[in-house]
């Protein structure tokens, strides 16, 4: 098949060369707006306790809008000074003509929305708009707000994500700019050619403004991730270039021995085409994976990243095949001096040095290995939050305003919706809600509970039951006025400020006392809230997470096996892997947990590992360093189908792939690191965590640990049970 597409390709060259012109230049009207049809957020889904808890309580009490705080602070006047009070009101005045606010709460009206400094004081703006598009309205928030002497602030989960959103962007096109220069210096190096440096670049650019163009129509009809975009680009640079490079490469050989230019794109669709598929099956084995996660944020990533390997792959086995053609020996036009890079048989020798002594090379790198990924064992996993963002952003100096005058509880209070058949102030229903709000106030973990039953610690459950023997008229103002807040006919909410941020081990725990309390009594309660929905969250990623793994670990076992007509051979390949992402993940929990180079890398360090970080990258890095195994290994197999021994296939094989996988890993390494440019954390981390994965992979793993493997296990690298049905790719068409 490969053969035939190889024949084709050499007749209609320019055929294909144009097909892909008009698709590419459609795609550039289409690639730059991608950015509009991606959505901040995906964290939720549609079952988790913390949603229904939402449901219910807007069910019961009315959909309530989309909160946001406009944050006022003074560093001389208080909040109930008439000057501080009028300046606030000048401010939030041009919001109320705005059509999509809902209805404003200031603080001159609920004493529990000024800080006990005194200095800070806060209105909710309610804005009609789902949570998913409420970031879009931020900016006309901002924009609306009346000039004031107060420093005002707009906080919010809203207004984290419209910073996400711009940061994200900007990151992108940082990284692009960054990027691509550096991947074609890197190029330049390796072939010493503007004509063969250019393929790759081609290939790799071209994937990525098809992808993009692809995630605007896809993103009509669901909802994509902003953290898409950044994926998205890193793996279609990366792959694009990378497998564009083993194709040129493998031309530039088969021309060195004499072939034309016809017979040399042929071999080299054939030779390097077929390593490319099963490098780019291996790839979508971990991306695909993604796509099973209920989150939309993982679950866009996964489509974006299926779209953009299936171009990359597209393009290698087609136009870049066209390209080759139509160049012919013009490949090495435009020469450009370069330093030597490496020595004629070295990977040859290397590879010798290595199997004379298997054993201490096999123990020591991956004693070596082990240890960079021990760090990984003392891992906190953690829901993003504010921190991941730059100490500047709006949003987060808002936050920290916010939860420095208020408490981090305040912040981000947890929700208890109980619902009680007898109706909520009747009184057995009063005893339930008296008895729990008195559980939470006892709890060393709250700071503040709000409820018809936690007015004021003085008052005792029989003066609760005199205070509401009549619902329709409560005598006392102030328990009127929590009652028709917090209760609905048989509805009642507990609304729970924890001691320590949502993030915090502490409040994760409360969640669970809570949870267990309404277990134990049989109460129908549903907890939801700051820390009930990022617990929610990281509990189902990582209940979810191994049949990810375990799906992608046997999916990418197969399409080895079926490679390599082998069944020792990959799972050797799956285990070096395996090793590689381990050093990748320790080196990822010193560098953003613990702090190490933080300054060097511009940010502040967590505390935490993001929670999406380590399934993210298992799934992109564990196809994506696959890769050099795959073109490694391909050669070893070609060498020993050519009838050498073991150890002969392992030398040759290295020698022949050495300089190709070592140039291809620098490629995808320069941009990666592009990437950790980024002001956000998250994709920092992914660029910085591809680059160490891909080193590790394509240097320790490749040159050491793969001879030494292969060495030790001598011709049982080729095993397969006669039984197994294997093609035999050679004796194909």
């Amino acid at each position: 098949m490969l053969r035939s597409l190889g024949r084709f390709i050499v007749r209609h060259a320019w055929l294909v060369i144009a097909v892909w012109l008009a698709v590419g230049l459609a795609a550039v009207a289409f690639a730059p707006r991608a950015g509009s049809v991606a959505r901040a957020g995906g964290f939720s889904a549609v079952d988790l306790e913390s949603e229904r808890a939402l449901r219910r309580f807007e069910a019961d009490f009315g959909a309530i809008g989309t909160p946001l705080e406009i944050v006022f602070h003074s560093d001389r006047l208080v909040a109930t000074d008439p000057e501080f009070v009028a300046a606030a009101r000048a401010a939030l005045e041009p919001l109320a003509e705005i059509d999509i606010v809902e209805r404003i709460e200031p603080f001159w009206d609920n004493g529990t929305q000024v800080a006990p400094s005194g200095d800070t004081a806060y209105a909710t703006v309610y804005i009609r708009a789902a949570p998913e598009r409420a970031h879009t309205v931020v900016p006309l928030i901002r924009d609306r707000l009346g000039r004031s002497e107060l420093n005002i602030y707009v906080a919010g989960a809203a207004v984290f994500y419209s910073d996400i959103q711009q940061l994200s962007e900007d990151d992108l096109r940082r990284a692009e700019l960054i990027g691509i220069p550096f991947a074609l210096l890197a190029l330049l190096l390796v072939f010493g050619s503007v004509v063969a440096a250019a393929v790759p670049v081609l290939a790799g650019g071209t994937s990525v403004v098809i992808g993009l163009a692809l995630i605007f129509g896809i993103g009509q009809l669901t909802n994509f991730s902003i953290f898409a975009l950044n994926v998205v680009t890193l793996i279609g640079l990366g792959l694009g270039a990378d497998y564009s490079l083993f194709l040129v490469s493998r031309f530039r050989e088969e021309l060195a021995t004499g072939n034309p230019p016809a017979a040399a794109v042929i071999r080299t669709v054939d030779t390097a085409g077929r390593a490319v598929i099963f490098s780019g099956l291996a790839v979508l084995a971990g991306l695909s994976s993604l796509t099973f996660f209920e989150f939309m944020m993982l679950r866009s990533i996964g489509i974006g990243g299926v779209v953009v390997v299936l171009i990359a792959m597209a393009a290698a086995l087609t136009l870049v095949p066209a390209v080759l053609m139509v160049l012919g020996h013009r490949i090495d036009r435009l020469r450009v001096p370069r330093p030597r890079l490496g020595v004629r048989g070295g990977w040859r020798r290397l590879a010798h040095a290595v199997m004379r002594r298997p054993v201490p090379v096999f123990l020591g790198v991956t004693l070596l290995l082990v240890l960079m990924g021990l760090p990984f064992l003392h891992v906190r996993i953690r829901a993003p939050d504010a921190s991941v963002l730059p100490p500047g952003s709006p949003s987060r100096v808002a936050f920290e305003l916010l939860e420095a005058k208020f408490g981090p509880g305040h912040v981000a209070p947890l929700f208890v919706v109980v619902r009680l058949p007898r109706g909520a102030l009747q009184t057995e229903s009063l005893a339930e809600l008296h008895a729990l709000g008195m559980a939470l106030e006892a709890d060393p973990r709250v700071r503040r509970v709000f409820g018809v039953t936690n007015l004021d610690p003085r008052i005792s459950l029989a003066q609760y039951r005199l205070l509401y023997r009549d619902p329709e008229r409560i005598g006392d103002p102030y328990a009127a006025a929590v009652a028709g807040a917090l209760v609905r006919d048989r509805t009642a909410v507990l609304v729970v400020e924890p001691d320590e941020p949502a993030s915090s081990d502490s409040a994760r725990d409360l969640v669970f006392a809570i949870r267990d309390y309404r277990d134990r009594h049989d109460l129908d309660a549903l907890v939801g809230g700051g820390a009930a929905g990022l617990t929610d969250f990281v509990d189902r990623l990582y209940s979810d997470f191994p049949k990810a793994v375990a799906g992608i670990v046997i999916v990418t076992y197969v399409v080895l096996v079926l490679l390599f007509r082998s069944v020792v051979l990959p799972l050797k390949a799956v285990i070096m892997n395996m090793l590689s992402l381990l050093a990748s993940f320790g080196a990822l929990v010193l560098v953003f947990q613990d702090g190490w180079f933080s300054s060097i890398l511009r940010f502040e360090r967590l505390g935490f590992v993001e929670a999406t970080l380590p399934i993210l990258l298992f799934a992109v890095l564990f196809g994506l360093s696959m890769d050099y195994e795959v073109f490694l290994l391909t050669r070893v197999k070609e060498a020993h189908d050519a009838g050498l021994d073991n150890a002969e296939s392992v030398a040759v094989g290295l020698e022949r792939s050495g300089r190709v996988i070592t140039s291809a890993a620098l490629v995808v390494i320069v941009v990666s690191l592009a990437f950790v440019t980024a002001d956000i954390v998250l994709i920092k981390a992914v660029g910085l965590g591809a680059a160490i994965a891909v080193f590790v992979d394509a240097t320790i793993v490749r040159s050491l640990l793969v001879p030494a493997t292969m060495r030790l296990l001598g011709e049982w690298n080729w095993w397969a049970p006669a039984w197994l049905p294997l093609p035999d790719w050679r004796n194909l068409p």
